[in-house]
């Protein structure tokens, strides 16, 4: 096997040609945690059947979670750019990239636990009428309008 520059081919370690390509970036789910609404995920309509009192608490509630989430999408990113340059180094150290891979997963589990309790905190708003829409819109595709 023919090795690159620094003993490490260009397909190790998921790395291709410059770097980290996007997929490695973003990562999947990431997306998701951007996503201001869970419940976008589960059916786009849903909004819509809301009450408006209902709405203004869901809106209250995603403008809440924001602040903290972006504080938390920032730290990934820079967790990112750590690991990208310790990768790159002349010589890697495997104990900064397990160490530097450690907290970003950490920080990842914080992020996953506070939209599961966004998302519970969402749907105690909902009425149990709403919450059985919710739970057939999830299992059929969407009424079209």
């Amino acid at each position: 096997m023919m090795m690159g520059q620094g003993g490490m081919g260009p397909g190790m370690m998921g790395y291709g040609q410059g770097g980290m390509g996007p997929g490695m970036m973003m990562g999947q789910g990431m997306m998701g945690s951007m996503l201001p609404c869970p419940m976008m995920a589960e059916g786009m309509g849903m909004m819509h059947r809301l009450e408006p009192e209902q709405r203004s608490e869901m809106r209250g509630l995603i403008q809440q979670h924001r602040p903290a989430q972006f504080e938390r999408m920032g730290k990934m990113m820079d967790l990112r750019m750590e690991l990208m340059a310790a990768m790159h180094a002349e010589s890697p150290d495997p104990e900064q990239v397990k160490s530097l891979h450690g907290q970003m997963g950490e920080l990842r589990g914080e992020m996953m636990a506070e939209m599961v309790r966004m998302r519970s905190s969402m749907l105690d708003l909902l009425t149990d009428e709403q919450r059985e829409q919710l739970k057939q819109g999830a299992a059929s595709p969407a009424d079209p309008q």
